[in-house]
């Protein structure tokens, strides 16, 4: 089992788009479907959230804003540009 543990964190670690998925985002789903190829057995998700924390994966929570966010750009846009963009749609 352990072996097999080493052998998903290596595939993982090559990334979700590797493995066909788009993005770089790893659910517990696409985890699964990983491990259904490699070892042709399927899991639970909760299952699956088991194996990951076991290797030391935790769960991620994507940030609100982007941290090269410049707020003063962002408020300059809602202020100029997006008044604009909702005339133009009109």
């Amino acid at each position: 089992m352990d072996e097999q543990l080493t052998q998903l964190v290596e595939e993982l670690n090559k990334g979700a788009e590797y493995h066909g998925f788009p993005g770089h985002i790893w659910t517990r789903p696409r985890v699964n479907e990983v491990i259904k190829r490699l070892f042709g057995v399927s899991y639970d998700p909760s299952q699956v959230g088991r194996l990951l924390k076991k290797v030391g994966w935790t769960r991620q929570k994507p940030q609100p804003n982007a941290r090269q966010q410049d707020p003063q750009r962002v408020k300059q846009w809602r202020e100029e540009r997006l008044p604009e963009l909702k005339k133009s749609s009109n």
